[in-house]
């Protein structure tokens, strides 16, 4: 038996959109990462250098034997390059939404 469709439940467009603005932040992402690694390689080095610095803040604050094993697993299982991956990807979303939100917020100015 199938759930009576609502009209609160978002469509295939919403989705699509949604789906479409997360692909494309994860290829800026990677293009930008691309992009820094042979023309800015010290960009990628400052933000590996910071996330080394908030690892090591974060095990000491985590009383032992589970301060130590955080630390390990983050930086020795290769959740440095992937947390760095993620802080770019992040940082792109929230610049690009912001964009976004401004951008309606002015076109719902100017139709009022």
């Amino acid at each position: 038996m199938r759930a009576a469709p609502t009209p609160t439940r978002p469509g295939f467009r919403y989705h699509l959109k949604v789906q479409g603005f997360r692909t494309l932040t994860v290829l800026l992402s990677w293009a930008l990462i691309a992009f820094a690694f042979y023309q800015r390689p010290e960009y990628l080095t400052t933000m590996q250098r910071a996330i080394q610095r908030l690892i090591e803040w974060a095990g000491d604050a985590v009383p032992s034997p589970w301060g130590p094993r955080m630390e390990f697993m983050l930086r020795e299982i290769g959740g440095v390059i992937w947390l760095q991956i993620t802080v770019v990807i992040l940082a792109l979303r929230v610049a690009l939404s912001s964009l976004a939100a401004l951008w309606r917020f002015a076109r719902w100015k100017d139709a009022a």
